[in-house]
């Protein structure tokens, strides 16, 4: 049951420190403006100051997830942070029209959103209701009244499901983010019996039972700061903050990837950049 690291992955680690540090620069040169010179007011303001303070935490806990090598854990927190960053970008990124016509359309996104939310809570709580005692019941039923008179309050069209809200964004969310950082983590989030069979291997010696995956590290940290990237960027333009820098820091991650890439020479010499130690 034991984890193998790579010689590369080894090497990687100070690349994911540096992810950890930027995603908490980020943090701090957003919400320190935000603190002192906005006063969130409304419902969108409130959700984009909320929304980066648990995507960092969730940001942290994949990157410490990681550098312990438990991947598939890591993997089904990034899903959760994907989709969470694709729903806020659907709601901020709107037709380039008016700013009072373009303000009107993220709030009514945000009303498909919570009324969605609420849906779904009442779903879970219909199932609680089959199962619940005679006491239990009663306050079921009054949560649940409660929960429909707030659902009842929004006059807006059903939330888009999860593949179409990914449609509805850029051609590179479609093709790219929906298939690499959200559909490859249908392993991670939903453990099914091909999950739990393509952990077996069959090799000379035998049979080896792998309780993790092996996706490169600094992949996994890519992801994980590419969508806190994309989330800063949707906050900081929605309170007229720059992001000029941020992309720039951004952008200077790539290149130390590609700098921490193990050239042919190294690779010959430690035996290949899948040698076990």
């Amino acid at each position: 049951m034991e984890r193998f690291f790579t010689a590369r992955e080894a090497k990687n680690g100070s690349l994911i420190d540096y992810d950890a540090a930027v995603i908490k620069k980020w943090f701090i040169e957003t919400i320190e403006p935000i603190e002192q010179n906005v006063n969130p007011e409304t419902r969108t303001d409130m959700v984009c100051v909320s929304s980066i303070a648990v995507c960092v935490n969730y940001a942290n806990a994949v990157l410490d997830l990681i550098r312990s090598g438990h991947n598939m854990p890591a993997k089904a927190l990034l899903r959760v942070l994907c989709e969470t960053v694709a729903k806020i970008a659907w709601c901020l990124v709107s037709p380039k029209n008016k700013k009072k016509d373009r303000k009107q359309a993220v709030e009514r996104k945000f009303d498909q959103w919570e009324k969605d939310a609420l849906y779904k809570k009442l779903r879970i709580l219909y199932e609680f209701r089959s199962i619940v005692g005679s006491e239990q019941s009663r306050e079921l039923e009054d949560t649940i009244r409660k929960i429909k008179l707030k659902e009842r309050k929004f006059h807006a069209p059903p939330m888009p499901k999860t593949i179409e809200i990914f449609n509805k964004l850029s051609s590179n969310w479609r093709s790219g983010v929906y298939p690499r950082g959200f559909l490859q983590f249908n392993d991670a989030v939903h453990i099914d019996i091909h999950t739990l069979l393509s952990r077996i291997y069959y090799e000379e010696g035998g049979m080896s039972i792998s309780h993790d995956s092996n996706e490169d590290l600094t992949d996994l940290s890519g992801y994980c700061l590419s969508f806190m990237f994309q989330l800063f960027y949707l906050v900081r333009t929605h309170f007229g903050l720059d992001t000029d820098d941020l992309l720039k820091e951004f952008q200077a991650r790539s290149e130390r990837f590609e700098d921490s890439k193990p050239s042919e020479n190294s690779e010959k010499k430690n035996g290949g950049s899948d040698s076990e130690h």
